[in-house]
Order: C-alpha cells, then sequence, then structure tokens
C-alpha cells in the first residue's frame, strides 16, 4: 500500500480510541471515519493529505506528527524542513489536550529535538527536556549525551550522569548499556559533593505528567 495511507491508517486507531474518551465521543468517531474512508478509498496523496489537514485542524496531534514525518523524510511530498518543525511543534505543543499524550506527544517533541540539534542545539536541548521530564528514556538518553559532550550547550557532566541513570532504568538492553557507558563516564568527572547531590536528584525524580 501507499506508505502515505498507510500513515493514515497507523493514527486511525490511536485517533479512534482517544475520541471515545471525549464528550462527543460518538460524533467525532463518525466524522473521523467518513474523512478517513473517503481518503482511503480515493487513494491518493492529495485526498490523504487532505484528511490530515482536516483532523489537525480538529485538534488531532497524531495527525500532526505524522504529517511532520512525512515533510521530514520527503514520503511522497517534497521534503521540506520547515514545514517538518512546524507540524511536530504542533503534535509536541504541552498546552493541547493532554489525553494526546500517549499517542505521539512526547515522540514528536522528541523528533523534533532530532531535526533541530544541528541547527539549534538550545531549542533541541529544551524540546529533549520537554519529552524527558515526561518519561521519554530515548529523550533522556539524547539529553544526557548532549550534556556529556557539550553539543551546542554548556558541558554538564552532573546532568549527564542524572539523565543517563534516569534513562538506563526503562531503555532496551543495548540502549540500556549506553546509558550506564556514558554515566560511568560522567561520575569520574565529579567529585563526592557533586554525586551526592546527583544521588539525591535521582532518588526524588519521578516523571512528569502531561499537562
Amino acid at each position: 500500500m501507499n506508505p502515505l495511507l498507510n500513515a493514515l491508517r497507523k493514527f486511525l486507531y490511536a485517533t479512534l480510541v482517544v475520541s471515545a474518551a471525549t464528550m462527543h465521543a460518538y460524533a467525532q468517531t463518525n466524522d473521523f471515519r467518513q474523512t478517513t474512508d473517503k481518503a482511503l478509498a480515493a487513494g491518493s496523496p492529495e485526498a490523504v493529505l487532505k484528511a490530515l489537514d482536516k483532523e489537525i485542524y480538529r485538534g488531532n496531534l497524531v495527525a500532526a506528527r505524522e504529517l511532520g514525518l512525512m515533510y521530514r523524510d520527503g514520503k511522497l511530498v517534497p521534503q521540506d524542513t520547515a514545514k517538518a518543525q512546524k507540524f511536530l511543534k504542533i503534535a509536541a505543543d504541552t498546552n493541547l489536550n493532554r489525553i494526546w499524550y500517549r499517542y505521539g506527544m512526547v515522540d514528536a517533541q522528541y523528533e523534533l529535538a532530532m531535526l533541530t540539534q544541528g541547527s539549534n542545539p538550545a531549542q533541541a536541548e529544551s524540546w529533549y527536556r520537554k519529552a524527558a521530564d515526561l518519561g521519554h528514556a530515548p529523550s533522556q538518553l539524547a539529553l544526557a549525551k548532549m550534556y556529556f559532550n557539550g553539543a551546542g550547550i554548556k558541558r554538564d557532566p552532573e546532568r549527564a550522569l542524572f539523565w543517563s541513570s534516569v534513562a538506563a532504568t526503562s531503555l532496551p538492553e543495548a540502549e540500556q548499556k549506553e546509558a550506564q557507558t556514558l554515566g560511568d563516564a560522567a561520575q569520574k568527572q565529579l567529585d563526592p559533593k557533586q554525586l551526592e547531590k546527583t544521588r539525591s536528584l535521582l532518588s526524588q525524580w519521578k516523571p512528569k505528567k502531561a499537562s
């Protein structure tokens, strides 16, 4: 199947699940089904893009993320970094309905950070931090790397140890080892007082709730 149509199918289920939790669940679900059914029946990129635009206008953060990734990767649309950032920012906006949290918001923040890290490290740090605070392990590891390497931001081995330690608790095995190795390297650069401070922060840390 056309990758763009696959993308539409991908967020369809999440949208229906989320819509079911709203006051106007039946109407929203029915409207969305009609929109996506027409787009899938048409089978053209233009129809899918139109459907995505409609859902974004209605507040669908998953649709915004999917469209942002399409522009980022140039999948059946011209590659456009500016448009990718625009739609990923919509998906990453924590001020929008928190019910969408598990359906792409932190992923969009992570992807937006990766997209901007080379051109705007400070902005990337901010997006990584937003996702890391919400418990997104890949963002936590990426943030630890930025602090350890001083990649466009001030080098900070304390924060590198903190975030690599947090990330190591929930990453897959391969990435977990990477986080542990990074944490060990950062730890060697800290004095006892800094280590004690970091351990204290780690003992108190818990992911924030999307607001």
